[in-house]
């Protein structure tokens, strides 16, 4: 509380507790905000700080626990304290491991009360450019730290679902209306999932750096300083290597895919997000080649072939569209949305391979 507050002396008048709407559905986790009023001297100050606990393993999914521990390890190492130029991670106030059962709890900066989420062109742009500065200044020099995430090409491309996924790409074939109501060949999308390996051998050959590996709008602040505007990303359960380009496709295409923006900004946002991010690797100290960096993006962004599988069960009859990050709009603005990015999914399939044949 004196950190929040900036006082050494002070008196706690009002604590409440609410908690908050966690969209990952898995059984084990609580995230809740804190806040109140404090007395310092004469005044009275608000403060707030937000409360992320999830179980032990007991309760809490491996993969959950995991993601966690990997949490509080990148706060613990310091490596979220100095990130990028304009790129920061929430302030941490306080970190606890429960003996009796395991369970892992954060306390950290509450970034709704100084920061606001993305809700303008402007925004994304601004954080492609700052997801750039990360890239660049950790280009070649991930640390090597056994905790660190590097499974995130397989969380992507799932190839657990792919034997499915082409037969029920082979079935609606033989449903014309499914492939009219897509707008483009279902023999594109059984390409796309074929390709998999290609994508995923490629991104592995390219340059090392950090990266968030969820840097969707949803997990993106901005907040204004003297000095501009400044992006602070909350969730660093996935931290990890990774090539540069891969947070800026979690940010333009997987935002979209949850709710976190329309679709349609991705018609015209691509290429001038692109530009910006090579704008920040460069302000961040790094060099890369400019069709290294399109191809971290446009490979990262093909990864993402289960959009496609879903859009298609949907038309087949199979299943209800819905994002998470958007559950109030209706099932059909949903999927107006979803068709929107299959031609954006294929078309950076389509740069991808162009890119890996060119060498």
């Amino acid at each position: 509380m004196r950190r929040i507050v900036g006082a050494d002396e002070l008196r706690i008048e009002r604590v409440e507790r609410r908690a908050l709407e966690y969209d990952a559905f898995l059984a084990g986790r609580e995230i809740a905000r804190v806040e109140g009023t404090a007395r310092v001297g004469t005044r009275t100050v608000p403060w707030s700080f937000i409360e992320k606990r999830t179980e032990g393993p007991a309760v809490a999914s491996a993969y959950l626990y995991d993601n966690a521990r990997r949490e509080i390890e990148a706060y613990r190492s310091g490596l979220l304290d100095d990130l990028a130029p304009d790129l920061e991670a929430p302030r941490l106030l306080a970190a606890a491991e429960e003996e009796s059962d395991d369970s892992l709890t954060l306390w950290i900066e509450d970034l709704e009360a100084t920061a606001r989420r993305l809700t303008s062109r402007d925004d994304i742009l601004t954080a492609a450019r700052h997801l750039g500065q990360l890239s660049g200044r950790w280009l070649g020099r991930v640390p090597a730290q056994d905790w660190l995430f590097d499974g995130w090409i397989e969380r992507h491309s799932q190839p657990e679902a792919m034997r499915d996924a082409v037969a029920l790409v082979n079935e609606a074939m033989g449903v014309p209306t499914v492939q009219a109501r897509l707008g483009r060949g279902l023999d594109e999308v059984a390409t796309l999932i074929a390709d998999q390996g290609t994508f995923a051998a490629a991104l592995r050959r390219l340059p090392v750096t950090l990266c968030h590996h969820d840097a969707v709008a949803a997990n993106v602040f901005r907040r204004e300083t003297a000095d501009g505007a400044e992006t602070l990303l909350i969730d660093w359960e996935s931290v990890g290597p990774g090539p540069a380009g891969a947070d800026l496709a979690s940010l333009l295409f997987a935002s979209p895919r949850r709710g976190d923006f329309p679709a349609r900004l991705l018609e015209t946002l691509i290429d001038e997000a692109a530009a910006d991010y090579a704008d920040g690797v460069r302000e961040g100290g790094g060099s890369v080649d400019p069709r290294e960096l399109r191809l971290g993006l446009h490979a990262s962004i093909a990864l993402r072939w289960a959009l496609a599988r879903d859009v298609i069960a949907i038309l087949a009859g199979s299943g209800t569209a819905r994002r998470g990050s958007a559950p109030r709009e209706s099932a059909d603005e949903a999927l107006s949305d979803l068709l929107r990015l299959v031609p954006v999914l294929l078309d950076s399939a389509a740069e991808a391979r162009s890119l890996i044949q060119a060498g």
